[in-house]
């Protein structure tokens, strides 16, 4: 057994002493000091205390650090903190800031025994962090594309008035949208990995989705549009592969699926806020006017709340290659965001038909 001795502390004491290695190869009794190579040490061995002695097991070997009483409370302590979540800083703050050497050499002896595992790399790519990133990637994505898609570029201008059946046209999409919002919202609901990002889910799922649902059917039913003739309508294809794109990552990427979640309800926000006002610039019905103002002001007070990073604060670490993947199925995602709109423009816009029947085929 190999065997490290520790000088004693007195109580009053800081932990301030240099550790004194006693392996008889003397292998470290010449190397100069150091930074150890591990950034956020976690053990990867058993640890036992026998006899004044902290005993570290692994595969079959065992290596001993001889301590007093008070010595052994403050390597226990420290040990029992290497788990990962704390930088080579933190350890060396909370333990020996002023003399950080006596931390980073037991850490070092520990590593270059393979006694640890490093988790740095796992601990930057922490989910709050890595949905940022994607989020960033995503308005950037979404920026290059706007000024080509005539409805959201519209939409946002003050001046421009949207033809009629763009603006109705929207509306029935997103009535589409929502009435399919169940085949993506239910695996959410059962996410398996947290509690705690089921129970927002579920607040987010009863508190929208039946008033936004029912919003909706009160502005369309103003313009004549029953639930009964929708059900026997199509929604656009670009609608439908939305829907189906969002399914898809609910069902085999959910994590990916709830990194959307509040750009999705953030955009539509915004949108909702800007239809509001193209539909007031035209002079639209009041019957069909008063549910889009009700539905934007219901969306602008959780203008706050952003339940991805709600969600996603929750997460604690997303590996490189996954966050590799996300980035890529972003790209994805925002071309069949800004295909949905593109889609309602050009349809809408020339349509003789508001309703596209299926009983008509």
């Amino acid at each position: 057994m190999s065997k490290y001795t520790l000088p004693p502390l007195q109580e009053d004491s800081t932990v301030t002493s240099v550790l004194e290695p006693e392996l008889s190869q003397g292998k470290f009794q010449e190397k100069k000091p150091q930074q150890p190579s591990v950034l956020r040490p976690k053990l990867a061995c058993k640890v036992n205390y026998y006899q004044d002695q902290l005993i570290f097991s692994q595969d079959g070997r065992d290596f001993a650090f001889q301590v007093n009483s008070q010595s052994g409370k403050i390597l226990k302590k420290f040990i029992s903190l290497m788990d990962g979540t704390k930088s080579m800083t933190e350890l060396q703050q909370m333990f020996s800031a002023n003399n950080s050497e006596f931390i980073n050499t037991i850490v070092r002896h520990l590593d270059e025994h393979n006694l640890l595992d490093d988790v740095a790399q796992v601990r930057v790519n922490s989910g709050i962090d890595t949905l940022l990133e994607l989020e960033d990637l995503t308005t950037e994505l979404l920026n290059q594309q706007v000024d080509e898609n005539l409805f959201l570029k519209s939409i946002k201008s003050e001046t421009s008035q949207l033809p009629i059946n763009v603006i109705y046209g929207f509306l029935i999409e997103h009535y589409h949208f929502i009435t399919q919002q169940c085949c993506f919202d239910s695996p959410g609901l059962s996410f398996q990995s947290s509690t705690k990002v089921r129970q927002l889910l579920n607040e987010r799922y009863t508190q929208e989705y039946r008033q936004d649902q029912e919003l909706v059917m009160a502005a369309l039913n103003a313009i004549g549009i029953s639930r009964e003739q929708l059900a026997d309508t199509m929604p656009l294809p670009e609608t439908m592969g939305m829907c189906n794109a969002l399914t898809y990552w609910a069902n085999f990427e959910p994590l990916f699926f709830l990194s959307t979640l509040g750009f999705l309800a953030g955009q539509t926000r915004k949108n909702f806020e800007f239809y509001s006002k193209a539909c007031e610039r035209v002079e639209l019905d009041s019957g069909f006017i008063n549910p889009i103002r009700q539905l934007a002001n219901s969306k602008l007070k959780l203008e706050p709340e952003n339940l991805s990073r709600r969600i996603f604060q929750e997460i604690p670490h997303i590996d490189r290659q996954t966050k590799q993947r996300f980035r890529g199925q972003t790209y994805l995602f925002v071309e069949i965001y800004n295909n949905f709109y593109t889609a309602i423009w050009n349809h809408y816009s020339s349509a003789s038909h508001l309703l596209r029947r299926v009983s008509a085929i």
